[in-house]
């Protein structure tokens, strides 16, 4: 198995590389912290992984290219690319804060992009292998206190969404993830009463068995998919009352 995967120093994109390192899998790793990405990397190796090391910001095309050009050469292609790189802000829309908005949109958006086209003409070439983006259950609606957090993973559910029907007479697939909370740095600054949280373990096992089913868009846990459909239809006096609280901090 070849897999590409981003945010993988921490959280869910290690423990995704974890669950696919194994003896024989090639995995091509990038996040911006080299250390824990080697460390991440020597942990895997022993396992008889091969593992190429990527520190790089997804928010820069040119280093994103250059990763997956070296990545595609060194494997011989890829079987699963995960775009799974993404933050949290606080919420400072009412002092006026566009800067950290827009450091937002360019690592959840664009760095999604810059991570899923440049492999889509490997995978054509095969003729095989998944295309995944990390969304999240706030991509269903807009909530207050998360305003560009939800308007960013919304437009990743619309972007794999069109590329998967353009990709409908090819065998690559693309699909979205839309986990709700999971135990991870992202969340650990968040209210202690996060509703339906699950570990992290048994979030990158309910992931990857989406991804062999070649879901489309796939919100977890199944407590989580059930809330969507009140959500997408609720007052918003009711979503106002029920949103969980702002983010304090940024994060990661």
């Amino acid at each position: 198995m070849k897999v590409f995967i981003t945010g993988a120093s921490s959280g869910i994109g290690a423990e995704l590389a974890r669950h696919y390192g194994s003896a024989g899998a090639e995995l091509g790793l990038v996040a911006r912290r080299g250390e824990l990405l080697e460390a991440l990397a020597a942990e895997l190796r022993q396992r008889g992984a091969k593992v190429f090391v990527y520190t790089a910001d997804v928010t820069d095309p040119a280093a994103m290219r250059r990763a997956i050009d070296d990545f595609v050469a060194r494997a011989g292609g890829a079987d699963r690319v995960i775009a799974n790189a993404g933050i949290g802000i606080k919420d400072s829309l009412r002092e006026g804060d566009s800067e950290s908005i827009a450091r937002l949109m360019s690592v959840n958006v664009v760095g999604v992009t810059n991570t899923i086209v440049p492999f889509i003409p490997t995978m054509l070439r095969q003729n095989s292998g998944a295309l995944v983006a990390m969304s999240s259950m706030a991509g269903h609606r807009g909530l207050p206190g998360r305003a560009a957090y939800s308007a960013s993973k919304a437009a990743i559910i619309t972007f794999m969404d069109a590329l998967r029907m353009q990709l409908a007479d090819t065998n690559v697939h693309a699909m979205t993830l839309c986990p709700g909370f999971i135990e991870t740095p992202m969340t650990a600054s968040l209210d202690n009463r996060l509703p339906f949280l699950l570990g992290v373990e048994e979030a990158v096992r309910l992931m990857t068995h989406a991804i062999e089913r070649h879901e489309k868009t796939y919100t977890l846990p199944w407590q989580m998919n059930l809330l969507r459909h009140v959500m997408v239809n609720a007052p918003e006096w009711l979503l106002r009352r029920l949103a969980p609280a702002p983010r304090r901090e940024s994060s990661p």
